[in-house]
């Protein structure tokens, strides 16, 4: 049939990012495939989105104080934050602010999809080194993949899906190899971590940071992420950004979880310090092969992996089967123990078949 409507170029070559989200339904699954908060938000963050629903929906949002409250939880003064409709639109606005068609963004790959499907929107190429066979960055290798050409490097920490970590050192050595180059460290899971970028910012004002409350914090839902970034960038960045495309549902419930912060907290030391650990050891035992992540997820390589996540899903356990180059792996998310022991049970009867 013949389209109707001619695109650009650069949008009819594109493939779609695709989640496997069809028939995912959270009360018959154990999910453990998107990386989510296995427990809801604070009680006072959902009694606020009811408030909300039942009072003030029919009026353009109104953000209050919000900024000041999240940049005292960033660390930086409120001129450096941008709002987004989650930290998708944050990459959104960045790479239009910064690429024109035929520039490259340089990662080390395999990365978060969303960073080449916006740059491919722009007639941009994602070019970059593999990560090796260890998942350990390679600095070295992405340095030298830098040309003429890059517009932006962007660093994932902790990497999705890999889980590597990547310290505040080699951070540093980007932005002072390449300093008029924008270096973006998405740290969307920096809670997992308590690491972050953003002490650099006083340096080195290439940096950009990205962030969401959809991981730790427990509201992928509503849709919310930042930007942490150099004042003057930021005002830049709000020339692209909708003065509405942030949702109030979202501010207020991420205001309350920002006021009630031992709640996800412990989420948060139960996933890596008990629920990870346990996981760990129960791999080691059986011997399974799995990849050690610095995030609340780890890559597991089983002998089959369509057989591996065809049986976990006939007993309501839904992983993600990753693609190439690392489709001899699936991603599975942490869950709260008596779930990770559910996990292992299941899978103790897979590997016995």
């Amino acid at each position: 049939m013949k389209q109707s409507i001619k695109v650009r170029d650069a949008i009819s070559r594109m493939s779609y990012y695709d989640p496997p989200l069809e028939n995912r339904n959270p009360e018959e699954h154990l999910l453990m495939d998107f990386n989510e908060s296995p427990l809801p938000p604070h009680p006072a963050a959902v009694k606020k989105i009811a408030e909300f629903l039942s009072k003030r929906v029919h009026s353009y949002p109104v953000y209050g104080d919000f900024l000041e409250k999240l940049a005292d939880y960033a660390g930086v003064n409120a001129e450096n934050l941008l709002l987004t409709n989650g930290s998708d639109q944050a990459i959104d606005v960045i790479l239009r602010s910064l690429l024109e068609s035929g520039d490259e963004l340089t990662m080390v790959q395999p990365g978060f999809a969303m960073f080449r499907q916006i740059a491919g929107t722009l007639g941009c190429s994602v070019v970059g080194p593999q990560f090796p066979a260890d998942f350990q960055f390679p600095l070295a290798e992405l340095k030298a993949s830098v040309n003429e050409k890059t517009r932006l490097i962007v660093v994932i920490n902790p990497n999705n899906p890999t889980g590597t970590a990547v310290s505040r050192e080699q951070i540093e050595d980007l932005l002072k190899t390449f300093p008029d180059i924008p270096v973006l460290i998405d740290e969307a899971y920096f809670e997992f971590t308590g690491k972050s970028s953003v002490p650099l910012l006083v340096s080195y004002p290439n940096l950009i940071i990205i962030r969401t409350f959809s991981k730790a914090l427990a509201l992928p839902s509503l849709r919310l992420g930042y930007v942490i970034a150099a004042a003057d960038y930021i005002v830049q960045l709000q020339k692209i950004r909708g003065p509405y495309d942030v949702n109030l549902v979202a501010v207020l419930a991420a205001r309350e979880q920002l006021l009630h912060p031992e709640h996800w907290q412990s989420v948060v030391r139960h996933l890596m310090e008990e629920s990870k650990p346990a996981l760990e050891k129960y791999f080691d035992e059986q011997q399974v092969k799995y990849y050690a992540s610095a995030a609340n997820f780890m890559l597991v390589e089983p002998e089959n992996v369509a057989e591996a996540t065809a049986y976990l899903k006939e007993y309501k356990i839904l992983v993600r089967p990753m693609s190439s180059p690392i489709a001899h792996t699936f991603r599975m998310s942490l869950r709260m123990l008596p779930d990770m022991l559910r996990f292992m049970e299941v899978y103790s009867s897979y590997l016995k078949t």
